[in-house]
Order: structure tokens, then C-alpha cells, then sequence
């Protein structure tokens, strides 16, 4: 009875990514790839755990992981700290699981860096590549970033014609729908 006491007592930790489109064959045919956290490695692990994605997938978790040649339920995760960055890295996904995933959910590609050893056993960072925004996944799907800012900007008008907006208000929304069509689609600071 008490084998099965620690799996319940296990934590789900939250990704902001969706594994549909960075991992999909861990959800498909139930890949195992190797995964482990890449923050506070001075520090023992002490939580079991699994993923689930942030985006509308109830199926999107990683629950199943390598184990010396054996497949084990949880990882080995530190505790969470409200407010602070905790980075898992996923490795040995390549090209082929960011094609299979292509634009599932309209999330687009999440930042991603290509690793390489080098002969005397240490690594350099050899490529990296930067997350979709917003602009470009909705230009994926045929529509036009600049036009859409334009029927926004005439439309503030109009609301601060009929003093629904204040033009400080109009400016401040402006800027913010600018900013936030040159950021990544997964949530950010």
C-alpha cells in the first residue's frame, strides 16, 4: 500500500508549452525523450512530478519518463517558487517533432536551442531559435497584422469621437496591441 502512497502524492507542474506542438510523438505513440530540469542543479530534487501543457489539450502531459532502460510515472523536480523561473529541458526532439507539431493550437514554434558536444566532452550552444509571434502565426493563417492595427486605430477614433476613450486611453491601447503582436504566443513577463 505504501508503493502507491508517493505517485499520489505527486505534483503536476504546469509548462507554458504546448505538447502537442513541441512533442507530439510523447503524446502520439508515447515517445519517451529525455527530460529534466536545467534550473538549481546544486540542488537535490525532492518532489515527484509530471507535466501538463497551459493550453486547451486535457490530453497535453508528460507523464512517462526514462528510467536506466525502464519507463518510471514521475520525475524528480524541485519545489516550486511562486514568482521564479523553474526550466525543464526536453532533449533529442530534432526538426521532425517541430514538423509533426506544425502550428497545432496556433501556438507556433517556442524558443528552442540546438546543443552540441564538442570532442573534449563540453557543449556549445550552436543555434538558437526564437519563438513565433503573434504577427507571424496570424499571417500563417492569412491574416494581416498591419491592417488589423489600422481597423483598431480607426475604431479608437471613432470611441474617442463619441468620448467613449480618452486619447491617452486610445495611445496606451495602441501601444499595447503592438507590443503584444511582436511577442511570443506562450505567456511571457
Amino acid at each position: 500500500d505504501l508503493k502507491s502512497l508517493s505517485s499520489s502524492l505527486s505534483e503536476i507542474y504546469y509548462a507554458n508549452f504546448s505538447i502537442f506542438r513541441s512533442v507530439p510523438d510523447a503524446w502520439a505513440i508515447e515517445q519517451l525523450f529525455p527530460i529534466m530540469p536545467i534550473h538549481r542543479l546544486t540542488e537535490k530534487p525532492t518532489l515527484l512530478g509530471s507535466f501538463a501543457d497551459l493550453t486547451c489539450d486535457s490530453d497535453g502531459k508528460i507523464n512517462q519518463f526514462i528510467n536506466n532502460g525502464k519507463i518510471k510515472k514521475h520525475l524528480h523536480l524541485h519545489y516550486f517558487h511562486t514568482n521564479e523561473e523553474y526550466r525543464i529541458g526536453v532533449f533529442l526532439i530534432g526538426a521532425y517533432q517541430e514538423v509533426m507539431g506544425n502550428l497545432h493550437n496556433l501556438f507556433g514554434s517556442t524558443n528552442s536551442i540546438n546543443i552540441r558536444m564538442t570532442k573534449d566532452g563540453e557543449y556549445t550552444l550552436d543555434h538558437v531559435i526564437r519563438a513565433n509571434t503573434k504577427s507571424e502565426v496570424l499571417k500563417t493563417m492569412n491574416h494581416n497584422s498591419e491592417q488589423l492595427l489600422e481597423r483598431i486605430r480607426i475604431m479608437t477614433e471613432l470611441a474617442i469621437q463619441k468620448e467613449d476613450l480618452t486619447i491617452s486611453e486610445a495611445q496606451k491601447l495602441m501601444e499595447y496591441i503592438e507590443n503584444t503582436l511582436r511577442k511570443s504566443t506562450y505567456l511571457q513577463e
